[in-house]
């Protein structure tokens, strides 16, 4: 498995190279979106049969920290795939070939330590499918986050790079945000309440205050802050991007942060 991980993480290391590449080099002219997904088909493959071949063979779910990377990227590829086909998310690929790289390569190095859960476990896996969706959910929106604060510096300094002016208008990028962050939001909340209220169905024990729970349940506060401030008060723009940046941050440190912590560094199998 650690060497598949390896060439998907240099796969998409490749295709990151040539994106950039061709940006840098070419991106007043016509982006050809159509070859770069088909490019990414057998890699999203191969990703794919990652993620689910175990699942199916040994009808149980391993979330580990090797595993909670590679899924959430996974879901953050498939989601931008599919997504280009019906939203202008053309620049996304800038930054999130390099971050599927880099999480292929951590999943490689470091797997971790992990007990598997049975697919059959309903409760449980309503709670890990809306967790890891909405990390997948929130992991483009926080890169649509940086990419509207990259145009709004630029746009401020009133010097656009070449890169920068065949990216999609600022508004555009915004929306999408916010679209994801509703979606995103609705999810997330579905796993806190699963996992918080009804932790005896979904773990087999009571609900425990650990720092996931801590930081889950923060995350969730500063993204319905986010939302109650964008529907009341039209929180846009920098504040709001900025602190979409703050509330991912907290989410990574809830599950993949903690998993990162108890099996990696305390080589704890939980």
């Amino acid at each position: 498995m650690n060497s598949l991980l390896l060439v998907l993480a240099l796969l998409y290391a490749v295709l990151a190279v040539c994106v950039w590449r061709f940006w840098r080099r070419y991106a007043a002219e016509h982006y050809p979106l159509r070859t770069e997904l088909m490019a990414l088909v057998p890699i999203l493959l191969l990703h794919t049969s990652v993620v689910w071949l175990p699942v199916l063979h040994e009808r149980t779910l391993a979330i580990g920290f090797g595993d909670a990377l590679t899924v959430v990227a996974w879901l953050m590829v498939l989601l931008y795939w599919c997504g280009s086909f019906f939203y202008p998310l053309k620049g996304l690929q800038l930054l999130l070939y390099p971050c599927a790289a880099l999480s292929m390569l951590l999943a490689a190095v470091w797997p971790g330590q992990h007990m598997g859960y049975s697919v059959h476990n309903l409760p449980f896996m309503l709670h890990i499918s809306a967790a890891l969706l909405a990390y997948g959910l929130f992991g483009i929106t926080t890169l649509l986050a940086v990419l509207m604060l990259v145009l709004n510096r630029q746009l401020h300094r009133r010097k656009m790079s070449a890169m920068m002016v065949s990216l999609p208008p600022l508004l555009s990028i915004e929306k999408l945000m916010f679209q994801g962050l509703w979606a995103g939001f609705a999810l997330l909340t579905v796993a806190v309440v699963s996992g918080t209220f009804f932790a005896e169905a979904v773990f087999g024990q009571a609900a425990a205050l650990t720092h996931k729970t801590v930081f889950g349940v923060i995350s969730w506060l500063i993204y319905a802050v986010i939302l109650f401030k964008h529907h009341t008060q039209a929180w846009r723009g920098k504040k709001a991007a900025q602190w979409m940046l703050v509330a991912f941050a907290c989410l990574m440190l809830a599950y993949i942060g903690s998993k990162f912590v108890l099996e990696i560094v305390l080589q704890r199998m939980v």
